[in-house]
């Protein structure tokens, strides 16, 4: 076990550098599929994504085997990736065969040769969007770093399938950079009116507009724009203590 743990940095290495890089989303899922056999001993991967328009969708499988019980799923409706898109958790069977969940799903896995599984949640602004499904030939029971490993993967795979390539990736991280810039920028000449109009110091003053901001429901970035703007009054955030 000690071999595997030190093939995980690398792996996440070239994971992750591929993300950086430009990338292709099926070469970011073979690396993904790869990671999960290398390092945690599945002997089949699968990939399934929620439809905007209805169901759950099978995007990727590492064989034929491993599709058709992923297909299986989406036809019943039933089985371990389901649960866990639609609960948002792991679901795992460590032995199939004594599991009594799924009974349309289970005797069709069993009798396609699997023994465990287990399906991890891929996650995209806080929702769960889809699952990486992990399947065995043998009943298993996976180690917490395992488990944990699972789940980084699963979190790798969500931007290798949902970035831009190309130029309009590097583009939208340079607009994004800017705007976080500038935000910053007005937020120090916000806090600066603040600190003056008041009398206060300039951590004080950063406090009023975080207190001001979270008190409204609205975000830091539209109070300080208020200020320097002239539509709020420096003294109108003291009001959120």
């Amino acid at each position: 076990m000690a071999g595997v743990r030190d093939e995980v940095v690398p792996a996440l290495s070239e994971l992750t550098a591929s993300l950086t890089n430009r990338h292709e989303p099926d070469a970011v899922l073979r690396q993904v599929t790869a990671a999960c056999t290398r390092l945690l001993g599945a002997s089949a991967i699968g990939v399934m994504l929620s439809d905007p328009r209805g169901g759950i969708r099978v995007v990727s499988a590492s064989d034929e085997r491993s599709r058709f019980v992923e297909l299986l799923q989406t036809q019943v409706d039933e089985g371990p990736c389901v649960d866990c898109i639609k609960d948002g958790i792991a679901v795992a069977s460590e032995n199939l065969a004594a599991d009594d969940r799924w009974p349309a799903f289970r005797p069709a896995a069993l009798d396609a040769g699997y023994r465990a599984i287990r399906a991890v949640p891929m996650r995209l602004d806080g929702q769960t969007v889809g699952g990486l499904n992990l399947l065995y030939l043998e009943p298993v029971t996976l180690e917490l770093w395992q488990q944990r490993l699972g789940e980084v993967l699963a979190d790798l795979a969500v931007p290798g399938l949902s970035q831009e390539a190309g130029p309009p990736r590097v583009h939208r991280l340079t607009e994004r950079t800017l705007t976080t810039l500038n935000d910053r920028v007005q937020l120090a000449h916000a806090v600066g009116l603040v600190a003056g109009t008041l009398d206060i110091r300039v951590d004080d003053a950063r406090d009023l507009i975080v207190d001001h901001a979270r008190e409204r429901g609205t975000r830091v970035r539209d109070v300080a724009r208020a200020l320097t703007n002239g539509e709020l009054d420096p003294s109108a955030v003291s009001a959120a203590r």
